[in-house]
């Protein structure tokens, strides 16, 4: 399995230098003290202004010391707020398009579907810059030469790509089935063996059941790939780790950023094993031209079933 390097207390600057401020910042945040979270949190806000701002207007906005965010920039691998105020412009000059919008609100709807919208966004941005291709290889390879493949989840983020996972792999014909419960996770791991694979998806990677089920379906023979933190026991128990850390938001009533990069790397396999699978392209034609035929599906034109309709009316 392939360790990742991240960015930290354990981490120097060189070390830490190889991908940019804003996405050190993401992976460092769920290791940070409360004090360097509310930094964190400032900065966040408006990465622009943070560039601008001194060390005692950061400390005081934060409601925090001016050595704690001394400590926050070193947490990042920085060497001094100075160093970290560089780094951050830097990082704004390249990818500011993917940080920021250009449109400003001024209600409060607006701001809140920017803050969710752009934490979408962001944790899109941070799942490909975290991206292990080696990695995301040897799970499609796996994937597209099994015959049967049972996807593992839990928890209300977890849950949701996994069955948008089953949806999508379901179209390439390919026999999947998904499973959220425990005992059937571990009740269908029994049941597989040489041949099969199982994609388990858990942001926390501590999940018992599904590393259970894992672990049951790896002694059986099953190709086990896993989507999760790295470093956590389902990372462990798999053979094939697509490894991301996406920080969670501490409000509960917005939705969990993990969900929107594990959705995007989902769409990623499904992508490739629908290249890869010689039915996978004409079992796509064939199911949207199924949901066309009834007005769900906006047609292409090869699935366009308009032509023959016409024809069959004409027909009558």
């Amino acid at each position: 399995m392939t360790r990742h390097r991240t960015a930290g207390r354990s981490g120097g600057k060189a070390a830490a230098s190889t991908i940019d401020l804003v996405s050190r910042l993401q992976r460092v945040e769920p290791r940070l003290s409360p004090a360097e979270r509310r930094v964190a949190e400032v900065v966040g806000q408006d990465f622009r202004a943070a560039t601008r701002r001194t060390i005692a207007e950061l400390a005081g906005l934060a409601g925090v010391s001016q050595p704690t965010v001394t400590r926050f920039c070193r947490s990042l691998g920085c060497a001094s707020y100075n160093d970290f105020k560089i780094q951050l412009a830097t990082t704004m000059t390249v990818a500011a398009v993917y940080l920021t919008s250009d449109r400003e609100f001024g209600d409060d709807v607006g701001q809140m579907a920017q803050s969710v919208m752009m934490n979408a966004a962001n944790a899109v941005r941070a799942g490909l810059d975290q991206l292990d291709t080696r990695m995301m290889s040897a799970a499609i390879e796996r994937l597209a030469a099994s015959r049967r493949i049972d996807i593992y989840g839990q928890g209300g983020g977890s849950a949701a790509v996994v069955e948008d996972a089953k949806l999508r792999f379901f179209r390439l014909g390919v026999p999947v089935a998904a499973f959220t419960d425990g005992h059937q996770q571990r009740m269908s791991a029994a049941t597989l063996q040489p041949g099969d694979a199982v994609l388990a998806i858990s942001n926390s990677g501590r999940s018992k059941p599904v590393v259970d089920a894992v672990e049951i379906a790896r002694s059986f023979g099953a190709a086990t790939i896993a989507l999760t933190r790295p470093g956590t026991p389902l990372a462990d128990r798999a053979e094939t780790v697509i490894a991301v850390t996406i920080p969670e938001v501490d409000d509960v009533l917005r939705p969990t950023p993990s969900r929107y990069a594990h959705m995007a790397i989902v769409d990623t396999i499904a992508t490739a094993l629908a290249a890869r699978l010689p039915r996978g392209r004409e079992s796509l034609r064939r199911v949207r031209y199924a949901v066309a035929r009834i007005g769900i599906a906006i047609p292409a034109p090869s699935t366009d079933p308009t032509p023959l309709m016409n024809h069959a009316d004409e027909s009558d």
